[in-house]
């Protein structure tokens, strides 16, 4: 695979950084160690976040800003004529195949576009495959790794380690297998709860059917799906009665016009005899088929155990109240506008860790009691015992009155989501009386068809009786087969939705063990060179092996210590110090980005030392030089610092121009005046104040006027070893340039009274009677205190002749090559 450096970056009109029509030119090397230095506030985290935009599409901290702050508004710099940000960046492979150039634009109406001026077919992938977690690192995100939840922590380590795709489909596949989710996004427990109470009321009609059949038929053993075998029966046994027989004919019991059966009945004897004996026979059969089956109060027995776990966790997690007083705490703590994480907003009080994890481990009880009250509201609505208890009592023969049917309540309540432990008792209760009622009244009812039956002559009786059964028959069959075929098709669903919950619960099941296999191997991967980075990040401190260990069923990694002082297994996060901790975050980070394989070959570092221990510093800087870049090791990478650090630019400076470093300042005034580079031609700062004086726009020409100067100046001192005050060798904010010039006009005069000067008497009375009062009188005063008149572009390009000259006096001729040269140092060729 062809993986990329990053060669160039150009950048105007983004963010802090104008630039307006001479964009911000930062050049790298592949082999050797980038580091780029400015104090705060002079454009170094607009690199960083244009580089961030160009890959990503957004910048992160202004994504974080509320909607009404209208982060986006910001990422055009608001001083841009043109009011579009433009971002070119050169991407070198590193197996000699061509270059890509991408450039992205953005305009202020929020509209982007990728392009490659290089001919890439495909730029917006191109910059979506250097899309890694470790390309881009800040000093949040060091931090980060070691202070988030384990869970976040896996998933981050995940990314960093070529894992990422594979953590995002173990999340979907956690996701989607979620008993809640298929519930609520397939309605598999509803469908469930369709079909139970479905199969339950055909069971109940398929009991009719039996009864009434074999009572017919006089046959046992009838089976349903023998429905055409029990029509034939039932029909014949019709067509045996002499009475009935012209009326069936050669039709069958479903076509039997009863009405007709009835009246011809009647006509031959009975009247209201007949009808009662009819109503009497009916009632046996309902009340034979109601009655209590053997699972009918153990199921309400298993209800009632769901409801005391259904309390007890109310009971531990408190008022509901209480609830949603939680619910608005961790709205108020988990806001961007809370000031202290681990402050209470309800009592004030300070705690030792932040709220949040407290707060939702709290709230999800409740969601888990919740869940435990909702879950006993759809048993109750498909359990068997209830709704015997609700059969029986609606059974007009029985003669219970609509206020005496307690499920007429219980009903109302459930539909409610309120089911009381209580009133499951008492509906058990009432189950045993209810049956014990259905008894007494089917003994009742049987003694009366009996004796009714005694009265009628005993054939109508008999004729009359199976009438009445053939018509129930008739009837449960017409049901049975008008809720057959939709259940059959409900019950289709459900078998596939549940073989869709079994397969895809097997699938992340073994997806999700798959992945930890792979994650575990690539911690083993990295986990010895991580913990040797750390001891060389730490010299002369405590190696306490910093340990990462995945958790075997869940994406958490923990970040334990190996030895901490004879201790083993202990949290890192608890014990280490701030510099501590970034140096196992940078261990793992680096370890981790070395074993990539992936596009991106670079890895762009924004202030990740600002609380590092300064040994803690150099030692890092030094491991990436000797031991991770690209030119050092054969996989290494190339590495780009952005940095604000006085001690490190120290050492930024020293190492610069060598094979290992390339090193480069920032120098500039945005958001509207132009940000350079120091190491860009002197003649390129000249030039651009000459052509701003020339126009005379003096307020865009002046800060170039004073960045030449400075560097001119800043070049004598280095060139000729010029000795500087302390606080101009350590601190920045004293850099003036008085402190410039009087460094070197001092130094002169200080070699002439020692008579080891090597300027010619010429040069030092230009030096001091002419160039530097020049600059003095004509500039520098008015510029560091404001005072006199304002500036005028004539006397600015007559300052900018004078800054020339003032470097010419420490010059001379080579008279092999004929060009200038700056002497070595003030009393040496």
């Amino acid at each position: 695979m062809t993986r990329y450096f990053l060669g160039s970056l150009a950048i105007e009109g983004f963010r802090g950084i104008n630039n307006d029509g001479d964009p911000l030119l930062l050049k790298f090397k592949a082999d050797a160690v980038n580091s780029i230095h400015a104090p705060n506030g002079v454009g170094k985290s607009s690199i960083f976040e244009a580089v961030h935009f160009a890959i990503y599409g957004n910048v992160p901290r202004l994504k974080a800003l509320q909607d009404a702050e209208q982060g986006d508004s910001y990422v055009v710099n608001r001083f841009h004529p043109g009011q579009q940000a433009t971002i070119d960046l050169l991407f070198r492979s590193d197996d000699g195949s061509a270059d890509v150039a991408i450039k992205v634009t953005r305009s202020a109406n929020g509209a982007r576009a990728v392009s490659s001026p290089s001919g890439h077919p495909h730029p917006e992938d191109f910059l979506a495959s250097l899309q890694e977690d470790f390309v881009l690192v800040d000093y949040g995100r060091f931090a980060k790794l070691i202070d988030i939840s384990a869970l976040e922590r896996g998933r981050s380590f995940a990314s960093l380690v070529g894992l990422s795709r594979y953590s995002r489909l173990r999340q979907a596949f956690e996701g989607t297998k979620r008993t809640q989710n298929i519930n609520s996004d397939l309605g598999l427990s509803a469908l469930d709860t369709e079909v139970k109470t479905s199969e339950r009321a055909l069971t109940a009609i398929e009991r009719r059917i039996i009864v009434a059949h074999d009572a017919v038929a006089g046959a046992g053993g009838a089976a349903i799906d023998k429905l055409v075998d029990l029509k034939t029966a039932v029909t014949s046994a019709l067509s045996a009665i002499a009475l009935l027989k012209p009326l069936v004919g050669d039709g069958s019991v479903m076509d039997l016009d009863f009405e007709a059966a009835e009246k011809a009945i009647e006509k031959e004897e009975g009247g209201e005899a007949r009808k009662k004996l009819d109503g009497l026979t009916t009632a046996v059969t309902s009340l034979s088929a109601a009655a209590l089956a053997d699972g009918d109060l153990a199921d309400l027995d298993r209800l009632i155990g769901l409801a005391k776990t259904r309390d007890e966790a109310i009971n531990r997690v408190g008022a509901h109240a209480l609830h949603a007083l939680l619910k608005d705490a961790l709205a108020i703590v988990g806001g961007s506008d809370w000031h202290d994480p681990k402050r209470c907003p309800v009592c004030d009080a300070q705690g030792e860790e932040p709220l949040k994890s407290k707060l939702e481990a709290r709230i999800a009880e409740y969601d888990a009691a919740a869940e435990l009250s909702a879950g006993l509201v759809k048993e109750v609505s498909t359990s068997a015992g209830i709704a015997k208890v609700r059969l029986l009592e609606d059974t007009a023969v029985m003669g219970i009155g609509m206020a005496d049917r307690l499920h007429v309540a219980f009903d109302l309540a459930a539909k409610k989501g309120e089911v009381a432990t209580g009133d499951l008792e008492k509906l058990k209760a009432r189950l045993q009386e209810v049956e014990k009622l259905r008894g007494e009244t089917l003994e009742r009812v049987q003694q009366e068809a009996t004796a009714l039956q005694a009265e009628l002559p005993p054939s109508l009786v008999q004729v009359t009786r199976t009438l009445s059964l053939a018509k129930q028959f008739r009837d449960a069959v017409v049901e049975f087969e008008t809720a057959a075929p939709p259940l059959a098709i409900k019950q289709a669903k459900l078998a596939l939705l549940n073989r869709w919950k079994t397969f895809i619960t097997k699938a992340g099941q073994t997806f999700a063990d798959a992945e930890t296999a792979l994650a575990n191997k690539r911690i083993a991967e990295i986990q010895t060179t991580c913990q040797d980075l750390f001891g060389r990040f730490v010299r002369g401190g405590p190696n306490v092996k910093p340990t990462l260990t995945r958790a075997q069923n869940s994406e958490n990694v923990d970040l334990k210590l190996a030895d901490f002082f004879g201790l083993s297994d202990l949290s890192a996060r608890a014990l280490l110090s701030e510099s501590y901790r970034n140096a196992v975050a940078a261990a793992i980070f680096l370890s981790a980005a070395t074993k990539h394989s992936c596009v991106p070959r670079f890895m762009v570092l924004d202030d990740v030392t600002s609380s590092f221990d300064a040994g803690h510093q150099f030692a890092l800087m030094d491991a990436l030089r000797t031991l991770l870049r690209h030119g050092a090791v054969p996989d290494g990478l190339q590495f780009i610092i952005l940095s604000h650090d006085t001690s490190l630019e120290k050492y930024f400076d020293k190492l610069n121009g060598t094979t290992d470093w390339h090193h480069q300042k920032l120098q500039g005034m945005p958001p509207k005046g132009r940000l350079m580079v120091s190491a860009q031609e002197a003649d390129r700062l000249k030039a651009q104040a000459q052509q701003h004086l020339n126009a005379g726009q003096v307020d865009i020409g002046a800060p170039f006027l004073r960045q030449y100067l400075e560097y001119k100046l800043g070049q004598i001192i280095s060139k000729l070893e010029i000795p500087v005050p302390p606080d101009y060798a350590t601190r920045g904010d004293k850099r003036t340039l008085s402190t410039y010039i009087e460094a070197i006009t001092d130094a002169v005069t200080l070699y002439q009274a020692a008579n080891r000067c090597i300027l010619t008497a010429q040069q030092v009375g230009n030096l001091q009677n002419h160039h530097a009062p020049s600059i003095v009188g004509n500039f520098v005063s008015h510029y560091e205190t404001g005072a006199g008149t304002p500036f005028n572009a004539y006397a600015l390009l007559g300052v900018l002749q004078s800054i020339d000259n003032l470097a010419d006096c420490f010059t001379y001729v080579d008279p092999d090559t004929g060009q200038k040269r700056y002497y070595r140092r003030l009393d040496k060729l």
